[in-house]
C-alpha cells in the first residue's frame, strides 16, 4: 500500500492522537513530482526510513526555534508527518506585522528545530537584583514511555518525559535528578451554537417516519410477495383499480431509482453479463458452421465462425453507437440544422428573384441578357 493523493494533500494535520501509523507508508512519486498548475502548492514528503513514528509534539504545545536569539515561544497550529515539518503559528498581533497575501497563517520548521516547552520555574535572582526570576524551561531530549492502544478512543497513549532541560533546573542534581512528565495539551472543547429558526428541531429529528413492513413471524410462512414498479405507478394515478397497502416501504418500488448504477458492483455483474453473452454468441456461430460443414474440416469452419461473429459483433458496435447517437438527439439537432439551412436557401432565391433595380445612368444590361433579334 502507500499514500492516496488526498492523505498527500491533507498531510498537515491538527489531531494531536496518533490513530494509525499510515504516515510511514511510501508516496508515490508521481503525486510529488506533478504536474502541477500555477499557483498549486507542491507536497513535500521524507523518505519513509526518516520519518517519526511516535510525535512528542502535537498541536497546542509551545516550542521554541533552536538558535534563536530571541528566544521566542511559538505555538503549534499543525503537524505534517510525511514531511518531519511543524507548522508554527504565526504572530499577527504586531503593530509592525503586515501579512503577506501568498504566505499562510502558519511558519513551516523541521521538527529536529523545535524544543518543547516543559514550563516555567522560578529561578533565585542573579547579580545584585533580589527578586526571583521566573524563566521558561525547554526539553533539550525527550523520551517517552511503551505506547499501547486505547480501544475507546481509537488511538495510541504514551507519556512523554524530558531527560534534559534547557537551562537546568535550579534543584538539579546528578543524583537525583529524574525525568520530568510533561503533559499533553488540553482540547478545547467544541462549542454547539444555539439552534435558529433554519435549524431542525429535535421533536423532527426524533420523529418516527419509517415503519419497516410486516414480516412472517416463523420461516414456513411464505413471504409476501412485493408488488411491482408499474403496479406501484399504478396505484398512484388510479387507487381504485390497484392497491398497495399504506405500510408497504416506499423503497422497494424504486430500488431502481435510489440505487446507485455506476457502483463497482453493477458495473461488474454488466460486464460479466456482456463477456457471458459475447461467449454464447461465438458458439451459437460455431454450432451453425459445424451444422453445415459441406466438404471443409473442423477447423475451416471453426475460423469462418469466429469471422462472422467478429463481424457480427462489429455490427452490433456501430448499431449501438448509432443508437446512442440517435438518443441523444444528434439525428434532430441534424434533421433541424438541415432544414433551416434549406429555409435560408429559399428566402436568398426568392430574394435575388425578386429583387427590382431602379433606372439609373450606371445600370447596363449585359449583351447574354438580350433577347435575340428576329427577322
Amino acid at each position: 500500500m502507500s499514500i492516496t493523493a488526498k492523505e498527500l494533500a491533507y498531510a498537515a494535520t491538527t489531531q494531536a492522537f496518533t490513530r494509525n501509523f499510515r504516515h510511514l507508508l511510501p508516496v508515490p512519486r508521481f503525486l510529488v513530482r506533478g504536474p502541477f498548475l500555477p499557483g498549486q502548492p507542491r507536497p513535500k514528503d521524507t523518505k519513509p526510513k526518516d520519518r517519526i513514528k511516535f510525535w512528542n509534539i502535537v498541536p497546542g504545545d509551545y516550542v521554541r526555534l533552536r538558535g534563536d536569539s530571541k528566544g521566542t515561544i511559538h505555538e503549534v497550529h499543525k503537524v505534517n508527518k510525511l514531511s518531519n515539518r511543524v507548522l508554527l503559528k504565526r504572530e499577527i498581533n504586531k503593530a509592525d506585522y503586515a501579512p503577506d497575501a501568498h504566505s499562510g497563517t502558519s511558519i513551516s520548521v523541521p521538527y529536529s528545530q523545535c524544543q518543547l516547552l516543559v514550563g516555567r520555574y522560578e529561578y533565585p535572582p542573579e547579580g545584585e537584583s533580589t527578586q526571583a526570576q521566573v524563566k521558561p524551561v525547554f526539553a533539550s531530549r525527550l523520551t517517552m514511555s511503551k505506547p499501547y492502544w486505547y480501544p475507546k478512543g481509537g488511538y495510541y497513549i504514551w507519556r512523554r518525559y524530558a531527560v534534559n532541560t534547557t537551562p537546568r533546573l535550579p534543584n538539579y542534581s546528578e543524583k537525583t535528578h529524574i525525568s520530568i512528565r510533561i503533559p499533553w495539551p488540553k482540547q478545547t472543547a467544541i462549542t454547539k451554537p444555539e439552534p435558529s429558526a433554519y435549524d431542525t428541531t429535535a421533536d423532527a429529528v426524533n420523529e418516527v417516519t419509517y415503519t419497516p413492513p410486516a414480516l412472517p413471524p416463523t420461516l414456513l410462512h411464505p413471504v409476501p410477495r412485493i408488488p411491482s414498479e408499474q403496479e406501484y405507478i399504478t396505484s398512484l394515478t388510479k387507487p381504485d383499480k390497484v392497491s398497495i397497502p399504506a405500510s408497504a416501504p416506499v423503497e422497494v418500488h424504486l430500488v431502481k431509482e435510489l440505487s446507485n448504477p455506476h457502483s463497482r458492483a453493477k458495473k461488474q455483474a454488466r460486464w460479466q453479463a456482456f463477456q457471458a453473452r459475447q461467449k454464447a454468441l461465438l458458439e451459437e456461430f460455431i454450432r451453425a458452421e459445424y451444422a453445415n460443414l459441406d466438404g471443409r474440416t473442423r477447423a475451416v469452419a471453426r475460423a469462418e465462425a469466429t469471422w462472422k461473429w467478429k463481424n457480427h459483433l462489429e455490427e452490433e458496435r456501430k448499431a449501438e453507437l448509432k443508437r446512442r447517437w440517435r438518443n441523444r438527439g444528434a439525428e434532430a439537432r441534424q434533421v433541424r440544422t438541415a432544414k433551416r439551412k434549406a429555409r435560408k436557401a429559399a428566402k436568398r432565391d426568392a430574394k435575388l428573384r425578386n429583387l427590382v433595380l431602379a433606372d439609373a445612368p450606371n445600370q447596363v444590361v449585359p449583351p447574354s441578357a438580350k433577347a435575340p433579334a428576329t427577322s
